[in-house]
């Protein structure tokens, strides 16, 4: 398997080659799902790329926004700089920019983002004919249907394994985008699952706190269960993160390919709000009772003495502490402060105090989330390339380098050759010279005939010239050359797409239940239920049919292998239409429907469909409000500690954001329950 790290800027990227990396994914400018950070621009993408392939590291840009259609000349332009560089890979959700690049560079390789929210076989076989090479799975998708795609499937399979579990079902999130304004499948996500909400039932209230705020990912102890599963490529989340977090990850997870065991507290210091394999032991309890980086525990507040302008803290502590090492001090569970230690103290072996003007209290919990010994020691790690080479000086020749890159034999050639005078150039002083590098380890044997002069500048340029010669060497085979792309390139390239139904849905509704349908206007309905039943949807379609009406299946935006040949059965024996939400649902046989849960943000998308849609972010005529947020956990497991026997689900539970915004709590069940955050 290989080890696929985040990238957020310069420092980051030497983090991730160093400690291990096979590929790193990046973002340039604000065509990315994390354009709130500083990320690559255009411009100093090269350097960047350079630096990699001459590791030996592979690089994936994410381009994985939705665009519209005036950004798309824009987007494909990026795309095209940027292959033109060497970019390896191409991260795309669009499947508007995802047909460009195939047409416009048919050798380019594309990859699913995982904000497609392919999550069985079924959404893999829908997707292939879109030319991608890799899926980046769902970090919902079970053990079991990774394999099953693996088995069936020839495409490579990314999977997450460290980092910032989303709450919500990739790609299907629009709290931020329709409380705030702010699309997550635009790269703007405000993290609004992050804040403190309450449970409520029927306008009491349950319970309080993070909610919404899921643990971070942790998969070093299934490792060897995601390699038989026939996962290719491990990804570690966080291109938003420090360098040290880039760093520890990479190096910890490189160890346990290696054989080795990672080191968890490292681990835990990078970040974390508690670890969880996911959805991996069912869609049981992910949810965190912090919204972010908790630390180590490392001891207890044992001592504070107030003084007039500052405090002294005193605590115990399980390891070594370095001052200018930072902490966060807990009570019953509860953040109280953050205090980075200028000022430390050491009393006894497992004793130290600090000063502080922060309010802390004896006997509060005290958490390393800092270690600034341990991260100047991971800033200092390098790697260089090493290259071989045999140099040649003789009389009246050209000082001469021989080396092989790829298995094929190159020379440079430098001045030539003199006799000396007086102090000839000694061996030792050629092999410091030419050691005199940050990205190469030349190790040279050096070959001296006689006594010979060369100055000291000579020997620099010489040294300059083979530097250059060996990095473009090695990045050269990666370049290319073509053209940029105009607006009305993509008009055409789109314009020979015969297409007769990309059109908007209009005049339709939605309905949960099919009680009363007398006082329904609109002439097409959605059927949206709770329970998928042959029976139910079969009674649906004929009191509809009876008044006029044209009902389509909602279906529904996540299913298990199971599910999908369940819902599959009632299509085709029904022959009833369809909305499809996930593209799993493509394969079906039948009348469908583009649900928003199919995210078209633009007319060109939606001509690849061929088919009439529904949006639940684009501007348009059918554009509807999408489920808030689709949920994988157990809101009732997580937050009052009922399982499935017990389940209390009914009307009338809902969670209140502070702002006293309400998110009424809905359920779908099929094999299992996905739960649904609604107005």
């Amino acid at each position: 398997m290989k080890l696929l790290s985040p990238v957020g800027n310069h420092e980051s990227l030497r983090a991730a080659v160093y400690n291990g990396a096979d590929e790193v994914y990046l973002g340039v400018n604000e065509f990315n799902a994390r354009n709130n950070i500083d990320s690559f621009t255009i411009e100093s993408l090269s350097e960047a790329v350079d630096f990699c392939h001459i590791h030996g590291v592979k690089v994936s840009l994410a381009i994985n926004i939705l665009f519209t259609k005036e950004e798309l000349p824009s987007a494909l332009n990026v795309v095209i700089t940027a292959y033109n560089i060497g970019v390896d890979y191409f991260i795309v959700q669009d499947l508007a920019l995802a047909y460009l690049i195939k047409t416009r560079l048919p050798k380019a390789n594309i990859h699913a983002s995982t904000q497609m929210a392919v999550h069985n076989l079924e959404g893999v076989n829908a997707i292939l004919p879109h030319g991608f090479s890799r899926v980046v799975l769902a970090r919902e998708t079970p053990l079991d249907e990774i394999k099953r795609i693996k088995e069936n499937v020839d495409i490579e399979i990314e999977y997450f394994v460290h980092g910032a579990l989303c709450v919500c079902f990739s790609g299907n999130c629009y709290l931020s985008s329709y409380l705030q304004d702010a699309s997550g499948n635009r790269g703007k996500c405000k993290q609004l699952c992050r804040l403190p909400y309450t449970l409520n039932k029927d306008g009491k209230t349950l319970k309080s706190g993070y909610l919404l705020s899921a643990k971070d990912f942790d998969m070093t102890s299934r490792l060897a269960d995601l390699k038989n599963a026939g996962v290719d490529v491990l990804k570690i989340e966080g291109r938003a993160r420090r360098p040290f977090y880039v760093a520890t990850t990479t190096c910890e997870y490189r160890r346990a390919l290696d054989g080795l065991t990672p080191d968890k507290t490292n681990l835990e210091l990078a970040f974390n709000r508690g670890f969880t394999d996911g959805y991996f032991s069912g869609n049981g309890k992910i949810i965190s009772t912090q919204n972010n980086h908790t630390g180590i525990n490392i001891g207890k507040i044992t001592k504070v003495i107030e003084k007039k302008t500052y405090n002294e803290v005193y605590f115990t502590s399980s390891r070594e502490i370095n001052k200018k090492s930072s902490f966060k001090t807990y009570h019953n569970g509860q953040e109280r402060a953050v205090v980075t230690a200028f000022d430390l103290n050491k009393v006894s072996k497992t004793e130290y105090y600090l000063t502080t003007t922060a309010k802390i209290t004896k006997g509060e919990d005290i958490h390393l989330i800092v270690d600034y010994a341990l991260e100047k020691q991971t800033e200092e790690r390098t790697k260089k390339v090493n290259i071989p080479i045999s140099v040649y000086l003789k009389e009246w020749e050209k000082i001469r380098a021989e080396f092989k890159i790829n298995d094929k034999t190159h020379a440079v050639e430098g001045d030539v050759l003199e006799p000396s005078k007086s102090a000839p150039i000694t061996r030792e002083e050629i092999t410091e010279n030419l050691k005199k590098s940050d990205l190469f380890d030349l190790s040279p044997s050096v070959y001296i005939e006689g006594n010979l002069f060369l100055a000291k500048s000579r020997l620099n340029d010489f040294r300059r010239n083979l530097l250059t010669y060996i990095k473009e060497q090695m990045v050269s085979p990666y370049k290319h050359s073509e053209p940029l792309s105009t607006k009305n390139d993509i008009e055409n390239v789109f314009n020979k797409i015969n297409a007769k139904n990309s059109a908007p849905l209009t005049d339709f509704i939605i309905i949960e239940e099919f009680d009363d349908i007398s006082k329904i206007s609109e002439k097409n309905i959605i059927y949206s239920p709770e329970f998928y039943e042959m029976e139910d949807v079969s009674r649906a379609k004929e009191i509809a049919e009876k008044k006029g009406k044209k009902l389509y299946l909602d279906l529904p935006n996540f299913a298990l292998s199971e599910d999908v040949e369940k819902l599959k059965n009632i299509v085709k024996k029904l022959e009833v239409p369809f909305v499809a939400n996930n593209y799993y649902a493509l394969g079906f046989k039948g009348e469908k429907i583009i649900g928003a849960g199919l995210n078209i943000y633009n007319e060109y998308t939606a001509k690849l469909f061929d088919a009439p849609f529904i949006t639940a972010e684009m501007k348009s005529e059918s554009k509807i409000d999408f489920a808030y947020m689709t949920l994988r956990l157990c809101p009732y497991k997580n937050h009052l500690n009922i399982d499935c026997k017990k389940c209390p689900h009914q009307k009338g539970y809902y969670l209140k954001m502070q702002s006293g915004e309400k998110l009424q709590i809905k359920r779908k069940k099929l094999t299992t329950c996905t739960f649904y955050l609604t107005k």
